[in-house]
Protein backbone atom coordinates (compact mmCIF):
# COMPACT_ATOMS: atom_id res chain seq x y z
CA UNK A 1 0.00 0.00 0.00
CA UNK A 2 2.32 2.34 0.86
CA UNK A 3 5.07 1.61 -2.40
CA UNK A 4 1.83 2.05 -4.26
CA UNK A 5 1.44 5.44 -2.25
CA UNK A 6 4.59 6.60 -3.24
CA UNK A 7 4.43 5.97 -6.72
CA UNK A 8 1.12 7.60 -7.36
CA UNK A 9 3.04 10.88 -5.90
CA UNK A 10 6.37 10.57 -7.71
CA UNK A 11 4.31 9.44 -11.02
CA UNK A 12 1.43 11.56 -10.90
CA UNK A 13 3.18 15.28 -12.00
CA UNK A 14 5.09 13.68 -14.98
CA UNK A 15 1.81 12.15 -16.81
CA UNK A 16 0.21 15.85 -15.62
CA UNK A 17 2.80 17.59 -17.61
CA UNK A 18 2.41 15.06 -20.59
CA UNK A 19 -1.23 15.62 -20.03
CA UNK A 20 -0.97 19.19 -21.14
CA UNK A 21 1.30 20.18 -23.67
CA UNK A 22 0.36 21.20 -27.11
CA UNK A 23 1.20 19.68 -29.96
CA UNK A 24 3.49 21.94 -32.41
CA UNK A 25 0.49 22.45 -34.68
CA UNK A 26 -1.76 23.11 -32.14
CA UNK A 27 0.32 25.43 -30.18
CA UNK A 28 0.55 27.93 -33.43
CA UNK A 29 -3.22 28.97 -33.06
CA UNK A 30 -2.06 30.47 -29.85
CA UNK A 31 -1.76 34.24 -29.43
CA UNK A 32 -0.36 36.18 -26.87
CA UNK A 33 -3.68 39.00 -25.61
CA UNK A 34 -3.06 41.79 -23.87
CA UNK A 35 -5.66 43.88 -22.27
CA UNK A 36 -5.71 47.05 -21.35
CA UNK A 37 -7.37 49.12 -18.50
CA UNK A 38 -9.40 51.01 -21.44
CA UNK A 39 -10.97 47.77 -22.24
CA UNK A 40 -8.81 47.37 -25.02
CA UNK A 41 -7.74 43.77 -26.32
CA UNK A 42 -4.66 43.21 -28.30
CA UNK A 43 -4.07 39.88 -30.22
CA UNK A 44 -0.58 38.49 -31.68
CA UNK A 45 2.65 37.96 -30.65
CA UNK A 46 4.53 39.99 -27.71
CA UNK A 47 7.85 40.98 -28.62
CA UNK A 48 8.89 42.96 -25.78
CA UNK A 49 8.36 42.98 -22.19
CA UNK A 50 9.16 45.42 -19.03
CA UNK A 51 7.82 48.87 -18.34
CA UNK A 52 7.10 48.68 -21.94
CA UNK A 53 5.33 46.17 -24.21
CA UNK A 54 4.96 45.67 -27.45
CA UNK A 55 3.12 43.23 -30.28
CA UNK A 56 2.75 42.35 -33.15
CA UNK A 57 -0.54 41.96 -34.73
CA UNK A 58 -2.10 39.92 -37.58
CA UNK A 59 -1.01 42.39 -39.83
CA UNK A 60 2.38 43.02 -39.03
CA UNK A 61 1.65 46.24 -37.50
CA UNK A 62 3.12 46.82 -33.72
CA UNK A 63 1.39 48.70 -30.73
CA UNK A 64 3.46 50.08 -27.77
CA UNK A 65 1.94 49.94 -24.45
CA UNK A 66 2.99 50.96 -20.85
CA UNK A 67 3.07 48.26 -18.18
CA UNK A 68 1.05 50.57 -15.71
CA UNK A 69 -1.99 50.50 -18.68
CA UNK A 70 -2.36 46.57 -19.05
CA UNK A 71 -4.66 44.78 -16.56
CA UNK A 72 -3.94 41.22 -17.82
CA UNK A 73 -1.44 39.26 -20.34
CA UNK A 74 -2.88 35.96 -21.21
CA UNK A 75 -2.59 33.29 -23.96
CA UNK A 76 -5.71 32.37 -26.06
CA UNK A 77 -6.96 30.05 -28.81
CA UNK A 78 -7.42 32.17 -32.02
CA UNK A 79 -11.01 32.86 -32.61
CA UNK A 80 -10.39 32.19 -36.35
CA UNK A 81 -9.17 29.29 -38.02
CA UNK A 82 -5.25 29.28 -39.06
CA UNK A 83 -3.38 27.20 -41.57
CA UNK A 84 0.29 27.49 -40.26
CA UNK A 85 2.04 23.94 -40.78
CA UNK A 86 -1.25 21.88 -41.89
CA UNK A 87 -0.92 19.70 -44.78
CA UNK A 88 -4.17 20.00 -46.89
CA UNK A 89 -5.87 17.15 -49.34
CA UNK A 90 -8.03 18.60 -51.32
CA UNK A 91 -10.86 16.92 -54.60
CA UNK A 92 -12.14 19.08 -56.94
CA UNK A 93 -14.71 18.13 -59.27
CA UNK A 94 -16.01 20.76 -61.90
CA UNK A 95 -16.41 21.97 -65.58
CA UNK A 96 -13.53 23.09 -68.33
CA UNK A 97 -14.72 24.90 -71.70
CA UNK A 98 -11.80 26.13 -73.89
CA UNK A 99 -11.31 27.13 -77.94
CA UNK A 100 -8.82 25.28 -79.87
CA UNK A 101 -6.61 26.02 -82.00
CA UNK A 102 -5.36 23.26 -84.30
CA UNK A 103 -4.87 22.00 -87.57
CA UNK A 104 -6.95 19.02 -86.44
CA UNK A 105 -10.19 18.97 -83.97
CA UNK A 106 -9.93 22.06 -83.21
CA UNK A 107 -12.77 24.49 -82.27
CA UNK A 108 -14.42 24.54 -79.02
CA UNK A 109 -14.82 21.79 -76.53
CA UNK A 110 -15.72 21.28 -73.16
CA UNK A 111 -16.92 18.92 -70.43
CA UNK A 112 -16.27 17.95 -67.26
CA UNK A 113 -12.80 18.73 -64.68
CA UNK A 114 -11.49 17.23 -61.70
CA UNK A 115 -8.37 17.92 -59.76
CA UNK A 116 -6.88 16.21 -57.01
CA UNK A 117 -4.27 18.53 -55.28
CA UNK A 118 -1.59 17.83 -51.90
CA UNK A 119 -0.99 20.96 -50.43
CA UNK A 120 1.25 22.23 -47.24
CA UNK A 121 0.58 25.43 -45.88
CA UNK A 122 4.00 27.49 -44.67
CA UNK A 123 2.59 31.10 -43.23
CA UNK A 124 -0.71 31.11 -42.78
CA UNK A 125 -1.73 33.05 -46.03
CA UNK A 126 0.94 31.33 -48.64
CA UNK A 127 0.25 27.50 -49.77
CA UNK A 128 2.11 25.62 -52.69
CA UNK A 129 0.46 22.81 -53.71
CA UNK A 130 1.14 19.73 -56.04
CA UNK A 131 -1.74 19.15 -58.31
CA UNK A 132 -3.11 15.94 -60.83
CA UNK A 133 -5.81 17.24 -62.80
CA UNK A 134 -7.82 15.74 -65.66
CA UNK A 135 -9.60 18.15 -68.41
CA UNK A 136 -11.96 17.32 -71.49
CA UNK A 137 -9.30 19.98 -73.60
CA UNK A 138 -7.57 18.15 -76.45
CA UNK A 139 -7.96 16.43 -79.82
CA UNK A 140 -11.89 15.23 -79.86
CA UNK A 141 -11.18 11.19 -79.59
CA UNK A 142 -13.28 10.74 -76.54
CA UNK A 143 -10.34 10.83 -74.09
CA UNK A 144 -9.70 13.13 -71.35
CA UNK A 145 -6.35 14.53 -70.90
CA UNK A 146 -4.15 14.13 -67.41
CA UNK A 147 -1.93 17.01 -66.41
CA UNK A 148 0.48 17.07 -63.32
CA UNK A 149 1.01 20.52 -62.28
CA UNK A 150 2.80 22.95 -59.24
CA UNK A 151 0.33 25.56 -57.71
CA UNK A 152 -0.10 27.94 -55.23
CA UNK A 153 -2.80 29.82 -53.35
CA UNK A 154 -2.78 32.97 -51.77
CA UNK A 155 -5.33 33.61 -49.05
CA UNK A 156 -6.99 37.11 -48.51
CA UNK A 157 -8.28 36.63 -45.16
CA UNK A 158 -5.96 34.00 -43.76
CA UNK A 159 -7.48 34.54 -39.88
CA UNK A 160 -11.18 33.69 -41.06
CA UNK A 161 -13.33 30.77 -40.97
CA UNK A 162 -14.40 32.29 -44.63
CA UNK A 163 -11.09 32.85 -47.05
CA UNK A 164 -11.04 34.52 -50.24
CA UNK A 165 -8.62 33.11 -52.34
CA UNK A 166 -5.96 33.42 -55.54
CA UNK A 167 -4.53 30.53 -57.16
CA UNK A 168 -2.44 29.96 -59.97
CA UNK A 169 -1.54 26.31 -61.35
CA UNK A 170 1.46 26.03 -63.90
CA UNK A 171 0.74 22.96 -65.62
CA UNK A 172 4.18 21.48 -66.20
CA UNK A 173 3.26 17.70 -67.84
CA UNK A 174 0.29 16.49 -69.85
CA UNK A 175 -0.73 13.02 -72.08
CA UNK A 176 -1.15 15.57 -74.64
CA UNK A 177 2.41 17.10 -74.24
CA UNK A 178 0.53 19.93 -72.77
CA UNK A 179 2.00 23.12 -70.98
CA UNK A 180 -0.34 26.28 -69.57
CA UNK A 181 -1.82 27.96 -66.95
CA UNK A 182 -4.72 28.02 -64.70
CA UNK A 183 -5.41 31.13 -62.31
CA UNK A 184 -8.53 32.76 -61.05
CA UNK A 185 -10.10 33.76 -57.41
CA UNK A 186 -11.79 31.66 -55.10
CA UNK A 187 -13.40 31.15 -52.18
CA UNK A 188 -13.07 28.64 -49.03
CA UNK A 189 -15.25 28.14 -45.92
CA UNK A 190 -13.32 26.55 -42.81
CA UNK A 191 -16.43 24.31 -41.42
CA UNK A 192 -14.11 22.79 -39.10
CA UNK A 193 -10.68 22.99 -38.33
CA UNK A 194 -9.86 19.96 -40.45
CA UNK A 195 -12.74 20.13 -43.40
CA UNK A 196 -13.57 22.76 -45.28
CA UNK A 197 -15.82 23.53 -48.74
CA UNK A 198 -14.85 25.94 -51.35
CA UNK A 199 -15.37 27.26 -55.23
CA UNK A 200 -12.93 28.75 -57.70
CA UNK A 201 -12.91 29.71 -61.29
CA UNK A 202 -10.64 31.05 -63.45
CA UNK A 203 -8.56 31.29 -67.04
CA UNK A 204 -7.55 27.88 -68.78
CA UNK A 205 -4.62 28.43 -71.17
CA UNK A 206 -2.77 25.72 -73.08
CA UNK A 207 -0.08 24.58 -75.43
CA UNK A 208 0.10 21.01 -76.77
CA UNK A 209 1.79 19.03 -79.19
CA UNK A 210 0.02 15.80 -79.81
CA UNK A 211 -1.20 17.15 -81.98
CA UNK A 212 -0.08 20.83 -81.95
CA UNK A 213 -2.99 23.07 -80.61
CA UNK A 214 -3.75 26.34 -78.37
CA UNK A 215 -6.46 26.23 -76.18
CA UNK A 216 -7.95 29.51 -74.34
CA UNK A 217 -10.45 28.04 -72.11
CA UNK A 218 -12.34 28.70 -68.59
CA UNK A 219 -12.62 26.27 -65.45
CA UNK A 220 -15.14 26.42 -62.37
CA UNK A 221 -15.03 24.19 -59.50
CA UNK A 222 -16.64 22.76 -56.42
CA UNK A 223 -13.59 21.75 -53.92
CA UNK A 224 -13.48 19.56 -50.58
CA UNK A 225 -10.55 19.73 -48.82
CA UNK A 226 -9.24 18.35 -45.53
CA UNK A 227 -6.71 19.01 -43.32
CA UNK A 228 -4.13 16.98 -41.23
Amino acid sequence: MLLATALTFVLAPAHATDAFQLSPRVNRRYQDVIVTQAGSRWRGRILERGDVYRIRLSDNSEIVLRKEDIVAVTRELHPGLLHNGQWCARFTPGVEVAFVIADVDGGPQYGLFGELAIAHNWGGALEPEITLSVSPVGPKDGKVTAQLGLGLRYYLQKDTRGKAFTNTQLILYGTRGDLGLRTGPGFMWDLSPGFGLGTHQGVTLLIQDAPDAVAVGYHAGLTAQGRF
